[in-house]
This record gives C-alpha cells, structure tokens and sequence, in this order.
C-alpha cells in the first residue's frame, strides 16, 4: 500500500508539476495574409509559455523546463518563470528561421490557490502556494532584407547612440 501511496503521489507531482510549451501554428490563411506593406509575409504564429508552482510567491517548488535541450520537463527548485527566458528563447527560434517577431504580445498571470472555506466571500489566504505563469505570443515574418554584418553593426551603433541621447536631461544639455 506505501508503494501504490509513493506511485501516487510522484504522478501527482509530475502531472501538476509545471510545463513548458512553445507551440507553433502554420496554416494556410496565415501564409495568404500580411500585417503591414513593410512587414515580410507571415510564416508562423508562436505561442512561448511556462508556469511553476512557488512557495509563499518567492520559493519555487516546480515549474516547466525552459532550459534549451533539456531532457527533463521539470525543474524543480528552480524559478524558470521568467519573461527574459521566455523571449530569448522565442528570439532563438526566430533567429534560427531568418525571421523577424511582429506584434509580440506578453501575458502574465499569478494566482493564489488557497481560500477560507465557509466564507460568503471567498478569502484568499496570501502567499502559501501561488501559480505563476508567463506567455509570449507573435507573429513570425519573413525577413525582407538581410543586412550585411558591416551594415548591422552600424545599424547597432546607430540605435545606441540614439538610446544615449534619449537618455540625456534636456536641462542639462542647455548648460
């Protein structure tokens, strides 16, 4: 019985572990639309999501493996909740098609699991398991010019130093 009762339970935890998923969709309406006349034709909209379960909404328990290559679908102890892993692998993804992200939307949901049994008014009790999940969503298109690695540098160099500027006070510049 203690065996069937650890068989159980180890299903219990890797079912309602967390998951990572990045899904893709191509279809033909896709292939057929545009977004805008700058914009390269669309190849395929992804879907990058991941949700992990935290212990007073700051120890992590489980979430899903976000790690690239992983051969394990859980983490466990480890916070792979996070935006920043999610759009650099989106990113990856992209890059590895040549293609360009378009109407990138990001979703974010955290939950309190817990509530006062009995109340009118549910109750949550605060911060003792919580839910977190993260979620990108775009449009992939195909790239209409490559730039030359000379060029892209450039670019680059250019959009810093237009950050920089932007970032400059304008009362201090009159000084």
């Amino acid at each position: 019985m203690k065996r069937v009762a650890e068989i159980v339970l180890s299903a219990c935890i890797a079912l309602l572990a967390g998951c990572y998923s990045m899904d893709v969709a191509t279809t033909r309406s896709l292939e057929e639309s545009s977004l805008s006349p700058d914009d390269g034709s669309p190849m395929e909209h992804v879907v990058v999501s991941n949700y992990g379960w935290f212990l007073f909404n700051w120890i992590p328990i489980a979430c899903g493996n976000a790690t690239p290559g992983a051969s394990f679908p859980w983490k466990f102890f480890s916070n792979q909740v996070t935006s920043t892993l999610l759009h650099d692998r989106m990113m990856a993804h992209a890059a590895a098609l040549n293609a360009d992200v378009k109407d990138l939307a990001f979703f974010r949901d955290e939950k309190v699991i817990f509530d006062l049994p009995g109340t009118d008014f549910p109750v949550p009790i605060p911060y003792i398991l919580c839910y977190k999940e993260i979620q990108f969503s775009g449009t992939l298109t195909k790239r209409r010019i490559s730039m030359p690695p000379d060029d892209a540098k450039r670019r680059k160099a250019i959009d810093e130093m237009i950050q920089m500027l932007d970032r400059l006070d304008p009362e201090e510049v009159e000084k």
